[in-house]
Parts: C-alpha cells; structure tokens; sequence
C-alpha cells in the first residue's frame, strides 16, 4: 500500500511541485517571522525604561501581573496565528490528495478567531494525548536504562551482564518505540477531518480518526519510516523543495485513500446486513 500511495502523490505532484512548496514555505516564513517578531518585541518591553519606571514609581507586584497577563494573551495570539496557518496548509494538501485545485488563499481561511481556537485546540490536545503515550510506553525503558546504570556503578556485576541488559534495552526501546508510534498515528486523520469539516467538533474528529484509523496503523507506521531516507537524501541528492511537498501530499493521500477504503467496507457491510435481514 505504501508504494502505491507514493506513486499516487507522485502523479497528483506532476506541475504542482512549486505550487505547494510555495504554501509550505511562506507557511513556514509566516509561523518564523511572528515567533521573532514577538519573542524580540517582548524582550525589549520587558527592559524598556518605561517598565522600570512603573515597577520603582508603583509596587512591582500588580505592574508584573499585568505585564504576564498581556504576555500571555500575546503569546496565546502567536500559537493561534500558527495553529490557523498549519490547518490551512493541511487543507491545501487534503484537497490535492482528492485531485481538487485548493487556491492560495485556502492558507488564511483558518485565521478567524473561531477556526483558529478550534485548530489550537485540536493540536494540543493531539499533542497531551501523545505525551501520555510518550510515558506510557517509554517508562519502562528510562527504569532499565537507570537500573543499568545502578548495578553497573554500584555492583561488581560481569562486564557480560551489562552488554546483555544493555541489548535487552535496546530490544525493549524498539518495542515501545513502535507501540508508541501505532498509538500516535491513530490521531492523524483528525486534522484533516477538522480543515475540510469547520463544524465538527474537535471530539468527534478525534473519535472519527480512531474508528477510521482502525486497520491502517501498520501501513501508516511503514510510510512514516519510509520518508527517513528521502529526508537524508535532501543533504545529497533530492532538492528539499521537491520532496517537503512530496511528504505532505503523500501523508494526506494516505488518509484519503484508506478513509475511500473504511467508507467501501462500511457501505458493503451495511449492504449485507440489509439483505440478511430481508432473508430472515
């Protein structure tokens, strides 16, 4: 399934490389130049004379509360610019993945402060539900590498123990690197179930890319580790503004073909039990 995802988005990549690198980059540029911009200027407001000033006139506790709040609320602006502009550069590649031309101004329709709020909250709650896998799967590797480390500083253990608990890390590590990355690619089709849907709620995203999800986590985790060496390759021989879209394109194809294949199960299923029902 991999190959044939790959050459799909090859073929829906012909006369659209430039195109979509285009909308990855000044995505990019966009998403830099606001954390610059805002990290810089705060730093200035943070030792401008004007702030010194109000902190040694008036008690710097109220004039520093103040001062978090309207950082907060800036910063809060910053992740909801980028999270908008991340969800409009997922819809311009989900809508090539289904053979449709998305217009450039597809990167800003996400920007509306409801959309954004929706992105944002999509994204991290995508990105807390990893991080409890992240410590789900990985608690037992960091304990045996510490207890490794302990019997091999504090025992008189043989040098051969210590290489066969450290190949028995390494076997456990590859294990629950692979669990981790099967739990984590059941949430990827909830960003595209947001950008192409702006009333579904970001729960029932979630819960869609579960169910639809279901059956794909092994071909899904073969075309992530696939892309290792075109990402190397950009170093040596592929140019980066050829494969960066290549890698989208492909991510959003793979969830719109696999998502054709759930809805064709699911249309025969209900089709069978139709007809089952009118025998009985």
């Amino acid at each position: 399934m991999s190959g044939f995802i790959k050459i799909r988005a090859k073929e829906l990549l012909l006369g659209n490389t430039l195109k979509l690198f285009f909308v990855s980059g000044i995505a990019f540029i966009l998403k830099l130049l606001a954390t610059f911009s805002l990290i810089i200027s705060t730093n200035a407001v943070l030792i401008s004379p004007f702030l010194q000033n109000l902190v040694i006139t008036y008690n710097s506790l109220p004039v520093y509360f103040i001062y978090s709040l309207i950082v907060v609320s800036l910063y809060l602006s910053l992740l909801l610019f980028i999270s908008g502009l991340k969800m409009g550069e997922n819809a311009i590649y989900f809508m090539h993945s289904k053979g449709s031309k998305a217009k450039f101004k597809y990167l800003f329709i996400f920007l509306k402060p409801s959309q954004s709020f929706r992105a944002l909250y999509l994204y991290l709650k995508i990105f807390l539900l990893k991080i409890s896998w992240f410590l789900y799967f990985y608690s037992a590797p960091v304990f045996c590498f510490f207890l490794i480390l302990f019997l091999y500083f504090n025992t008189s253990v043989y040098s051969v123990v210590v290489f066969t608990l450290i190949l028995g890390l390494v076997i456990l590590l590859s294990i629950s690197h692979f669990y981790y990355n099967a739990a984590i690619a059941r949430y990827n089709y909830a960003v595209y179930y947001l950008c192409t849907d702006i009333k579904i709620p970001v729960k029932k995203a979630i819960d869609k890319s579960l169910q639809n999800s279901d059956g794909f986590i092994r071909d899904a985790i073969i075309l992530k580790s696939s892309f290792f060496f075109w990402l190397i390759s950009c170093i040596f021989i592929l140019p980066f503004f050829y494969v960066i879209p290549f890698k989208k394109l492909t991510n959003a194809k793979f969830v719109t073909f696999t998502d054709s294949l759930y809805e064709n199960s699911y249309l025969q299923l209900n089709s069978f039990n139709l007809k089952s029902d009118r025998i009985y």
